[in-house]
């Protein structure tokens, strides 16, 4: 073999070769499912909760539904905890500069000029607020979740079983979509005892435990022998005070998620929000390109809202009081009849 042939093998040789490796770069990896999408490309979703997202409720139920979407969509998913408005602006504005699809901000108060003015300068960006039924506006919607469903019922339970006749609520900050709660579980409770009252605190803070323990205690100390918190994570310290005075025949209900397991022994019942089914919905449209922009209210009759019964406390309930709840539930499921909510503004 001359030279001249040897030089011409080695280059024919490196050409394959460097052939070889471009059509090896070019090939998807078997993690990379996408057909070689680019991580610019990966559909991106934040989360901001104003609670913990171990808190058993509201706040948990949005990071199970951001889970999800991760699971289902293969998307990238980020959360993160607001415990005010201004943080919360910020984490919007950061996640939408970061590129973020979709924005999940999971308290109806962000749903103002602050959050309007960030999404009209991030276009690209859906922002969706849970818990407010404000009409959409642009690329903002709300996704209203109709609790009161569940809190006229839990309320038609306590007015029916109270021997004191005095009822009481734990709120966080007063916000309306809350105080719309407690009014649908006053409304529920006067049904079923026109003389009952139905006494309603607030801590200011939700995340303020011992707070919420101790207006807790107080209404329990004012007679209150049913307790009905919407208190993110203050709802464990209602649970604390009365299961301190559950001797006393105090019992307690659950909101936005099954709470049973919490206070097996004090928790009658719950008012339920299939919250990730709800939000993981929305968000699939938004990633298919088939969501009409504009906010929804998802209560019994849609399927987002249900009543779930402590199987350990739930033979406390007398019979007929049992039937008329059951029967309460069904025109509520059937859309026969309708709890009257707060419009918010």
């Amino acid at each position: 073999m001359n030279r001249t042939v040897g030089i011409v093998i080695t280059v024919v040789l490196v050409a394959v070769l460097l052939w070889m490796f471009s059509r090896q770069a070019q090939t998807p990896s078997p993690d990379n499912k996408d057909g070689g999408k680019n991580a610019a490309e990966t559909f991106k979703v934040a989360l901001i909760t104003p609670g913990q997202t171990n808190d058993k409720g509201w706040s948990e139920g949005a990071y199970d539904a951001l889970q999800r979407i991760k699971k289902d969509l293969g998307a990238e998913v980020k959360n993160v905890v607001a415990t005010d408005s201004t943080q919360a602006m910020n984490h919007f504005r950061a996640y939408a500069s970061e590129g973020c699809d979709v924005v999940v901000g999971h308290a109806s108060e962000w749903f103002g000029p602050d959050l309007l003015e960030i999404a009209e300068r991030n276009p690209k960006t859906e922002f969706l607020i849970s818990g407010s039924d404000k009409p959409a506006v642009k690329n903002v919607a709300g996704m209203r979740f109709v609790l009161e469903d569940a809190c006229y019922v839990l309320g038609f339970i306590a007015g029916s079983m109270t021997k004191s006749k005095v009822l009481g609520c734990v709120g966080p900050e007063k916000v309306p979509v809350i105080q719309s709660t407690f009014d649908a579980f006053t409304k529920g409770a006067k049904a079923a005892n026109p003389d009952a009252e139905v006494r309603i605190v607030w801590t200011e803070k939700g995340s303020d435990i011992p707070r919420a323990k101790e207006l807790t205690l107080a209404l329990i100390a004012a007679k209150a022998d049913f307790i009905f918190h919407n208190a993110n994570d203050g709802g464990s310290g209602v649970f604390q005070a009365v299961q301190e005075k559950k001797d006393e025949g105090v019992l307690t209900f659950g909101a936005n998620a099954d709470q049973s397991a919490s206070a097996p022994d004090v928790i009658l019942a719950n008012a339920v929000i299939d919250v990730p089914g709800a939000l993981t919905g929305v968000v699939k449209a938004i990633h298919a390109k088939k969501f009409d922009g504009k906010t929804a209210a998802v209560g019994m009759a849609e399927g987002a809202i249900e009543v779930v019964f402590n199987p350990a406390l739930e033979k406390k309930m007398p019979g007929d009081v049992r039937k008329k709840v059951d029967e309460l539930i069904g025109k509520l499921k059937k859309g026969e009849f309708k709890v009257e909510r707060m419009v918010l503004k």
